[in-house]
């Protein structure tokens, strides 16, 4: 071997290391985005749960004719 293909070498192992701990680093960073954005899809998934249960609830109330039943549905809205 000569000595410009040992520097090359050693140059390439070194950017290649380098590079690797890079990566590693990025990676693990995505991964932790990742979770964080996994779990506000979470909430928001349970938000628009809840909204749809009050907008049933809603047009319970709309759709209703007895008083009692009524106060039972904005009971249950509060």
């Amino acid at each position: 071997m000569s000595l410009i293909q040992i520097l090359f070498s050693l140059y390439f192992a070194i950017v290649g290391a380098y590079l690797s701990v890079v990566l590693a680093r990025v990676l693990r960073q995505n991964g932790r985005v990742l979770e964080r954005m996994d779990e506000g899809v979470r909430r928001m998934n349970e938000g628009f749960r809840r909204m749809d249960e009050g907008f049933k609830l809603i047009a319970k109330l709309i759709v209703e004719e007895d008083e009692k039943t009524r106060k039972e549905i904005l009971q249950a809205l509060k």
